[in-house]
């Protein structure tokens, strides 16, 4: 048992991991007016970085399902309305 937790740990030291790190995006969202019904999405529409890892965004929300080929590549979003 010992030797199959040795290997096991070799082959896990071995891995190499790269990992982008998070992004935390803030910022005011542009809201479809309230007599809006159906399926929405938000999009950003304008990024200032302000740290490293953070940036400050606009964000828009617009009718229809979001598209397939999104750039958004994760992180945290903050949206915040009037």
């Amino acid at each position: 048992m010992r030797a199959t937790l040795l290997s096991r740990l070799e082959r896990l030291e071995a891995t190499s991991w790269v990992r982008t790190p998070s992004i935390f995006r803030s910022g005011w969202l542009h809201e479809l007016p309230s007599e809006f019904t159906g399926e929405s999405h938000i999009v950003i529409v304008k990024r200032e970085p302000s740290s490293p890892n953070a940036e400050l965004c606009e964000f828009e929300e617009r009718p229809g399902p979001a598209p397939l080929d999104s750039n958004d590549k994760g992180g945290f979003w903050v949206c915040l309305t009037k």
